[in-house]
């Protein structure tokens, strides 16, 4: 069965000998135009050299956009804060969005 919503896994990503591994933490399915529910933590050691990140998968079935801050909102046109700052992901396409301890991911279809 096609996921139809969008996949969110927060994690960090960290170069282990030359190769760019990413470990998840959590991982959430959710509702188009809808936020995750639970926020990136902080990460603390051995994971300091690391990146965080939301790694999204849009839903087979189309286009959508995602966001990630504080209080993202992907809805928004013209993004000009880190909160509507979003990005375009084509059907079932997977990103890694930068995230930050506390920040959520917000998606809404394209």
């Amino acid at each position: 069965m096609a996921i139809t919503g969008a996949h969110v896994q927060c994690g960090y990503v960290k170069d282990v000998r030359g190769a760019k591994l990413f470990f998840p933490i959590w991982s959430e399915t959710i509702a188009l135009a809808s936020s995750t529910t639970q926020v990136a933590p902080t990460l603390s050691a051995p994971e300091d050299a690391a990146s965080l990140v939301f790694r999204v998968r849009a839903p087979a079935s189309g286009e959508m956009f995602s966001a990630a801050g504080l209080a993202p909102d992907a809805s928004v046109a013209i993004g000009s804060a880190q909160n509507t700052a979003r990005s375009h992901h084509v059907a079932s396409e997977e990103k890694d969005i930068p995230a930050q301890a506390g920040w959520k991911c917000n998606v809404v279809s394209a």
